[in-house]
């Protein structure tokens, strides 16, 4: 296995993440797994996943829109030039009476008008019916969870704890309920801006494997300020699924057959078949791999959302040879304060950006999305997964563009958040367990958030209403999404630290009970004595996210304030003052799931 450098990492203000400290390694964590077969590139449109349809009925159609989704198994064919499955080989979304859709299908909602979905789970319950059954590793907690088992979470929603898809909520078609089960309909009571959320499955033992099996899905947002049509009353590319596209972007690999390939093998005797991330060899973009788009020679408002395992994408649009600029307008939780142009734009899993790329006066000239990111990140092998979707611009323009154009667009004013006065930051280390792996070389056997494993004791009590800095601090050799359910935040900097020391520090806290130690006294570059500088967020991140980028060897700070949906009062327990529980967790699955996710309680 090819070495990789640990340590201290160098974070530009704009947030590309680059090369580690010298002279330390630690091995790629990497099962090489076979090869997809040969495929056909730039043979498939790029599918646009339909849009939900409501259905009537009594009681929540008086005050909402009412959904059912179904959860069930089902055939795709990722690529025209893979055989066509014979079997069921996805996991997917879909709508009764409908033939299911990967991805799909999306729910478009309205801020101030609640969503009810029903899911109904039809997912097979027989382990031989699992597709990936031969990658369940019985050493991970949850492995023992039943095999079509499912929970749906609204990653960005705004949510009542019982409605929220926490992992241990999850049940069966054939009724068994997991230990904290509370419905199987979810009131989601759009309170929050216009943005692209999604919902995909948490379930408990079997996140790593389920959204990459098919069940995620886009849930786009639109308000008084962006409608989909204006923003703020100025025009932009419209008309959703055709110049306003979703790109849910994920890195897959497939066997012979056709059939989705996931790691059988893991990496030490400890999760024999567990790995710490997995890369697949193919980009697939809303289900399909190496699509194709045949557009106008006008502008085009692309939602970004990173589906990945644990895939970073650096993207660019690339025009012979040559970086198009394009324009970030909006993050995970709405609008950016103002345009920032790119010309490449970092996004790690769970991340979505809300991008504007204007082809205007390219009629006849191909544009390639592509990927230059290395995996892991930010100090893995080079790039692999290079050229993501070509882009023909071949259409005849109709009518005229008469959208603004997106570097003259004038973005809400977004205030920034102050933490409640007397509220100390909140820590969260990041660090792995390390084992002697399979070729003798150190290896991660978990991934653990201040020491605690997923079902130890909740440790994060939050007051309602308190404005919270939370500061994610990197001792691990890769870069994190962290993700916190519930809130929106914002970043606030970023700062490098002195890792040994702090890491020494540390584990004598955690083994003999020495001092817990604050990374406020460990900010002092050692080599020069001097602080280190604080780094700024960059403009692509000056709006409110739910997934932040931690990187290296640095604390990432950030701020967000723990408001309650009304539907929260469902779950207030008199006696405990408690609102109910809810998690934050690695958005690189396999981290998530092993055991890089805790549960928060919110109290009166």
């Amino acid at each position: 296995m090819k070495a990789r450098n640990l340590g201290l990492t160098i974070v530009c203000i704009a947030v590309v993440l680059s090369a580690g400290l010298m002279g330390i390694s630690a091995p790629a964590y990497a099962v090489a797994p076979p090869s997809s077969p040969p495929m056909a590139h730039w043979a498939d449109p790029l599918p646009v996943p339909p849009v939900a349809t409501t259905t009537f009925k009594p009681f929540y159609s008086l005050w909402a829109d009412y959904y059912e989704i179904n959860m069930s198994a089902s055939m795709h064919q990722f690529n025209s030039g893979l055989p066509a499955p014979t079997k069921n080989n996805v996991w997917t979304y879909g709508q009764p009476g409908k033939t299911p859709v990967l991805l799909g299908p999306t729910i478009v909602a309205k801020t101030g008008r609640p969503v009810v979905v029903k899911y109904i789970n039809n997912l097979p319950t027989a382990l031989a019916d699992f597709p990936l059954k031969d990658s369940i590793d019985p050493t991970i907690a949850g492995f023992d969870v039943p095999t079509g088992a499912a929970i749906p979470h609204l990653h960005g929603g705004h949510t009542a704890a019982r409605f929220d898809g926490t992992p241990m909520q999850w049940w069966t078609k054939d009724g068994v309920k997991g230990p904290d089960y509370k419905t199987d309909t979810f009131v989601y009571v759009n309170d929050q801006p216009a943005a692209l959320l999604w919902y995909h499955d948490h379930t408990m033992g079997a996140t790593r494997f389920k959204p990459y099996l098919g069940l995620a899905a886009a849930y786009v947002l639109f308000d008084k300020v962006d409608n989909g049509t204006t923003i703020a009353g100025q025009k932009v590319p419209t008309g959703y699924g055709k110049y306003h596209l979703p790109l849910v972007i994920q890195d897959k690999q497939f066997n012979a057959d056709g059939t989705l390939f996931y790691p059988t093998e893991g990496i030490s005797v400890t999760h024999p078949k567990w790995v710490p991330e997995f890369f697949g060899d193919t980009p697939v973009i809303n289900g399909k791999a190496y699509p194709y788009l045949d557009a106008q020679p006008r502008r085009y408002r692309l939602r970004l959302l990173n589906g990945s395992q644990a895939r970073f994408y650096n993207l660019t649009f690339e025009l012979d040879g040559a970086e198009l600029p394009f324009w970030v307008i909006g993050s995970e939780e709405g609008l950016l304060p103002q345009p920032a142009q790119k010309f490449k734009l970092l996004i790690a899993p769970g991340e979505r950006f809300d991008v504007i790329v204007d082809f205007t006066g390219l009629m006849g000239r191909e544009v390639m999305m592509t990927n230059d990111a290395k995996a892991p990140y930010p100090d893995g092998d080079e790039a692999t997964v290079t050229d993501l979707m070509k882009i023909n611009v071949n259409q005849t323009l109709i009518g005229e563009d008469d959208t603004v154009p997106p570097a003259n667009l004038t973005l809400p004013t977004i205030p920034r958040l102050a933490a409640t006065p007397n509220l100390a930051p909140r820590d969260v280390v990041l660090k792995e367990t390390m084992v002697e792996g399979l070729d003798g070389e150190e290896v991660p056997s978990e991934v653990l958030l201040n020491g605690n494993h997923f079902m130890d004791p909740t440790t994060d009590i939050i007051k309602a209403g308190t404005t919270e800095t939370w500061q994610w601090i990197n001792l691990t050799v890769d870069a994190h999404p962290m993700h916190q359910h519930l809130v929106a935040s914002q970043v606030v900097n970023r700062q490098q630290f002195d890792v040994e020391r702090y890491k020494t520090d540390w584990d004598a806290y955690l083994i003999a009970g020495a001092p817990k130690p604050d990374v406020a006294n460990y900010l002092i570059d050692p080599s020069s004595g001097s602080a280190f500088p604080i780094l700024p967020p960059g403009p692509e991140e000056m709006g409110f996210k739910d997934t932040v980028k931690a990187p290296p060897g640095y604390v990432t700070r950030t701020i967000a304030k723990f408001n309650l949906p009304a539907t929260s009062l469902l779950d207030y327990n008199w006696k405990t003052k408690s609102f109910g529980s809810w998690v934050y967790h690695c958005h690189i699955l396999e981290h998530e799931e092993n055991d890089m996710m805790r549960p928060f309680m919110v109290v009166k």
